[in-house]
């Protein structure tokens, strides 16, 4: 092989690892949910965001989606009947519920909400430093009916994954 063709593979090889190693991994679940009439979707307001720490290499990229259900559209009537219609898809999708996870950084909700409102979910073959789902769930209050939804998946980067396993 010559050597500029050489060279040149190994550039390349070099380039995609780079990019692989560097990508931002944010999971995004497709979860259905009934629309809103008039076609509205019931997830209106997505964040795309990486946190990370400054006491720990790599970072989390963090996907999180806000919707509103209403009781004459979705038919969840309690905080507990919305949970019940995730913990199942999410169940199906391989996550397991793991509890409550209060004070989390990633999620504003659980410094406010009381634990009945929020839920965690890992899947069961990860350390509980891994991808997570953190959900939060609270009515809207006042004289409209419905219940706020906040969905966060979070993920970690390879970096950090690389440098926890090497604790």
């Amino acid at each position: 092989m010559k050597p500029f063709l050489r060279n040149g593979l190994l550039a390349v090889a070099i380039a995609v690892s780079a990019f692989w190693w560097f990508k931002p991994g944010y999971i995004e679940l497709d979860i259905p949910t009934v629309k809103h009439k008039g076609g509205g979707a019931f997830w209106w307001e997505p964040h795309y965001s990486q946190i990370s720490y400054a006491d720990s290499p790599g970072t989390f990229y963090v996907h999180r989606r806000v919707g509103t259900a209403y009781p004459h559209m979705q038919g969840w009537m309690s905080v507990e009947k919305v949970f019940a219609h995730f913990d199942r898809l999410l169940h199906q999708r391989g996550w397991g519920r793991t509890g409550v996870l209060s004070d989390n950084p990633v999620m504003p909700e659980s410094r406010l909400l009381p634990p009945t409102g929020l839920r965690a979910y890992y899947r069961p073959h990860q350390y509980l430093g891994d991808a997570t789902i953190l959900m939060a769930i609270w009515p809207i209050g006042g004289a409209t009916e419905g219940l706020h939804v906040v969905l966060t998946t979070v993920n970690p980067s390879l970096m950090r994954r690389v440098s926890r396993a090497m604790d």
